[in-house]
Order: C-alpha cells, then sequence, then structure tokens
C-alpha cells in the first residue's frame, strides 16, 4: 500500500470531523484536532439512519455489514406509530428504518481513525493560507500544517466565522427537549405500547416522538437499551435558549 504524499488538516473531532479524516486518509495523511480535551462519548442522543449514512460507514471503511456482533449499527424497527393526545394509537404504518445513538455512531469512527492522529485539547485560533498549503494555528502555540484543511468544527465554527464572517446561525423558532429513558424503567404495558416502534404525537404546533437506542457502553441487549424522546415545541428566541442548542 502507498503512503500518502499529501496531509490535511481536519479541525472538529465530533461525526463530521471523523467521516471527513476517514474519507480523507484514501488520498492524504490526516490529523483531526478537537477542541475538548476529553473524549467526546455521551454527548448525543439518537439518530436514525438512511441508506446515504450506509454508504458513507462503507465508503469510511467501517466494517459494520460484516461483522455484526462487534459492529452492529443499532436497532431495526418495524412500524411508526401515531398516538392521540388522550394515549390512544390513531395511525399504524409498515416502515422497516434501523436506529441508532451517537455514542455508537461515534465509537464505531473513533476506534476506525488512528489514535495517534486524533489530537484533543486543540483550540483552533486563527487559520493561515501559505503558498502550497494551509496552517493551522493552535491556542496552545502550536501549528499544524498541511495541503488542505477542513472544518468541522460545528455551529460555533471558528474556520467558518474566518472565512465566512458574515454567515451566522438562525434561529430556527422552536427547541428541542431529548431525554433518554432506561429501558428496564419503562412500565410493561407502556413497553409494549411504545418501544419497538417509531412513536409520534402531534399537539398543535408541537412534535413528540420517540425511538429505542442502544444503550450505555453501546449495549443493544433486550433490557439494555434505551428510548430516545424528543419533543420539538415553539419558545422564543432569548439568549439562554439558542446557546444551549
Amino acid at each position: 500500500m502507498s503512503v500518502p504524499a499529501g496531509r490535511a488538516i481536519v479541525i472538529g473531532g465530533s461525526l463530521a470531523g471523523l467521516f471527513a479524516g476517514l474519507l480523507l486518509r484514501r488520498q492524504f495523511t490526516v490529523d483531526i484536532y478537537e477542541r475538548a480535551d476529553a473524549e467526546l462519548a455521551g454527548r448525543g442522543a439518537g439518530i436514525v439512519t438512511h441508506a446515504l449514512l450506509w454508504e458513507a460507514l462503507d465508503a469510511a471503511g467501517i466494517a459494520w455489514r460484516q461483522d455484526v456482533s462487534a459492529q452492529d449499527l443499532g436497532i431495526e424497527i418495524r412500524t411508526r406509530r401515531f398516538f392521540e393526545a388522550d394515549g390512544r394509537t390513531g395511525l399504524e404504518h409498515p416502515y422497516r428504518q434501523t436506529v441508532t445513538a451517537w455514542d455508537r455512531l461515534y465509537d464505531m469512527l473513533r476506534r476506525a481513525f488512528p489514535t495517534t492522529r486524533y489530537h484533543r485539547g486543540k483550540e483552533l485560533v486563527a487559520v493561515e493560507e501559505r503558498a502550497g498549503g494551509v496552517a493551522a494555528l493552535f491556542s496552545d502555540g502550536t501549528l499544524a500544517e498541511g495541503d488542505v484543511l477542513v472544518g468541522a468544527d460545528g455551529l460555533r465554527s471558528t474556520v467558518r466565522a474566518q472565512f465566512m464572517p458574515e454567515v451566522t446561525p438562525l434561529y430556527a423558532g422552536y427547541a428541542a427537549w431529548r431525554a433518554l429513558v432506561p429501558e428496564s424503567a419503562l412500565a410493561p404495558d407502556l413497553h409494549a405500547q411504545v418501544f419497538d416502534h417509531m412513536a409520534f404525537c402531534l399537539p398543535p404546533g408541537e412534535q413528540m416522538l420517540g425511538y429505542p437506542v442502544a444503550g450505555p457502553n453501546n449495549d443493544l441487549r433486550s433490557g439494555g437499551r434505551r428510548y430516545n424522546l424528543v419533543w420539538y415545541r415553539p419558545a422564543d428566541a432569548v439568549q439562554s435558549s439558542f446557546s444551549g442548542c
């Protein structure tokens, strides 16, 4: 196998940064720089997967299809259920889909990327374009140089702020309240109604949904999983609400 001639810098070590880093490794030697000084595990909740995500995992070299026992992507659900405000089932529709958790997807990607090239505690200060390349300057005084730089540093991206200062996030007008409930905490009758389904409830102007995800430490065993709940509702665009997104 030939050694890539170029070097790539990825700013941000969450899901987008890891996907970028794994895909770029086909052509570059890649280093990922993450601002947080601790592992990011446990920072997300549920994720509904689609065919494009499966294709991206394949392209990134994640053997999730071949090694089911070690890297099963998540939980397959077969139906969607709509509940009335009084708890009655209003509609049921067959719809097969795989749901997973942020933790599980992050763990799969993180284990696939070389640990020696994933750098934590690296807060980007500025990017410098140089002849034939680019340099990233960090708050600890260190410097990384490469041929290409990818900004995957999230909502308050330092990379975007430098090169596109006119672009600022716009508040969508609603907030999402999230919860993860241990499977063992659900009463048997409630478990039978909702756990194995994508469940919806639509109060006026709002949306509630829920679906099963892996439990702590990516546990997919019956009884060790969790139920992911999200409640979307309108909220005033106050600073405290927006900063918590």
